[in-house]
């Protein structure tokens, strides 16, 4: 048991410094961005980073206290395939999918790298969990960090078309 929570301490302080990193860099992405809508979409990117980085503290500073998992009445239970990476042909597949071109391209591909390592840390963390308090929690910062890197792919999608952001 002690062994498993220093493991899960491990994975939370990991945890907390890329959910930092993600919120600092998506406020610099908002002021850089050209267009509102943009702007937008990382300000809110940024917040919910905060929101996880409170989550991951909170369950770190119960763990590194001495006591269980705790039960977060934010962390709702979602159904996610944990057994699917997030962009299934790996990291570098992506960057040739997806080509850099103007800085808010750059931006949106940063992003979405950001996303799938926070995916891909939290899915080897639900499944690595025994506990079902810890592994809800994990389960549900994939479906978010899912839910961001989907945004972000609809948005270069607009950006890189001939729409725009305004789609």
């Amino acid at each position: 048991m002690q062994e498993e929570t220093a493991s899960a301490l491990e994975i939370l302080k990991g945890a907390m410094r890329l959910e930092r990193e993600g919120r600092e860099f998506y406020l610099k992405a908002a002021e850089a961005t050209r267009d509102q809508k943009g702007r937008e979409t990382f300000t809110a990117l940024a917040d919910d980073e905060e929101k996880h980085f409170i989550l991951l503290k909170r369950e770190h500073d119960a763990l590194a206290g001495g006591r269980t998992w705790a039960d977060l009445p934010e962390v709702r239970k979602v159904r996610i395939d944990l057994a699917k990476p997030l962009f299934p042909e790996g990291e570098g597949a992506l960057q040739k999918a997806v080509t850099k071109g103007s800085g808010d391209l750059d931006a949106l591909l940063f992003g979405l790298g950001i996303e799938t390592k926070s995916y891909d840390l939290y899915r080897r963390a639900a499944l690595d969990t025994s506990n079902t308090t810890g592994r809800a929690l994990f389960e549900f910062l994939a479906a978010q960090e899912r839910g961001h890197f989907d945004i972000l792919m609809m948005r270069y999608e607009h950006l890189a078309g001939p729409v725009g952001w305004q789609a």
